[in-house]
Order: C-alpha cells, then structure tokens, then sequence
C-alpha cells in the first residue's frame, strides 16, 4: 500500500516477512511499528547478535538532515527507536548504517569531516556505547558520495557504493 503524507509526499519505511521454508515465498508481510507516513525510515541494518535494528530517518526530533537511530529488538516486538545522538549524528545527513561482525558501525554522513560529499565513517561499539567516529579514508572515500558500505568479518571483502566518474 502507498502511503502519503499530509503534504501529499511518499516517505520510505522498514518492512519485515517471514520466508515459508516449503513454498519459498514471503508471508506475513507487515510494516514495523515506528514506520510513518511523515517521515522516512530506512536503510535497516542488524546487529551481529540481531538485538538491535540500525535504521536512518528523518523523524521529529533529529540533529540534521537525517540521523541514525537504533531500536531494540524483543522476540517479536520492539522497543522505541533511540536516536544515536550528537557523537554520531550531525546537522547534515547520516544515513546507510551496517554493524561488522566485530560490531563496528559504518556509516555515511556528509557532516563529519571527510573528502567531500557523503564520506563512510566507522565508530567502534564498546559496551552499549560509541567510542571515536573515524573517516575510513582511501580508497574508500573520495570527493564524490560514497556510502552503503559493507564488509565481511575478516575485513577481507568489501563493498560500497559512490556516485564517482569512473563508475
């Protein structure tokens, strides 16, 4: 179903389903519980142990642009999302989080110090708690938007997406 805003827009939001493990389709598809149609939620992310659900929105309430939020996964329900706050969010826009296997939280932000445009940025998760944002760096960012940044457990493989002229 579309959904709409007051002012007549379509915001994105989080779904989730459950894969029938003898036919293969997905069933029980449902919108999560903190999707609105006045602002986005999107680009979900998990936790390595599937505790916490990373997502970026635009909801009431955030630093910039877009900000990063968490919310705690119960069983089948859900917790109330928690903004990441300032150490991590900026008056700009932070968006596409991915959680390494080493629970590391990667991100894109145009509001932390980088190369230009949307940079990726990691922040080590030490007991519930962020410890310093850093730039990744090159080859990974560049002048142009990178983002949507993933990477295996062993830091071996990776991927990303950017806007750059070489494709």
């Amino acid at each position: 179903k579309l959904g709409k805003s007051s002012e007549n827009a379509i915001f994105l939001k989080i779904f989730r389903a459950k894969k029938n493990v003898k036919t293969g389709k997905w069933e029980d598809v449902e919108s999560l519980p903190f999707n609105s149609d006045d602002f986005n939620t999107a680009h979900p992310a998990l936790s390595p142990d599937e505790s916490y659900l990373y997502f970026a929105s635009n909801r009431s309430g955030v630093f910039g642009e877009s900000d990063l939020y968490r919310v705690k996964i119960n069983g089948d329900s859900f917790g109330s999302p928690e903004n990441l706050g300032d150490k991590i969010n900026t008056p700009a826009k932070e968006t596409f989080p991915f959680v390494s296997a080493d629970n590391e939280l990667c991100f894109a932000s145009d509001g932390h110090l980088g190369l230009g445009g949307l940079d990726v940025f990691a922040v080590k998760i030490k007991d519930n708690r962020f410890l310093k944002v850093q730039n990744v760096g090159k080859p990974v960012n560049s002048e142009f938007d990178d983002f949507a940044y993933v990477i295996t457990y062993d830091k071996q493989l990776g991927f990303f997406s950017s806007n750059r002229t070489s494709g």
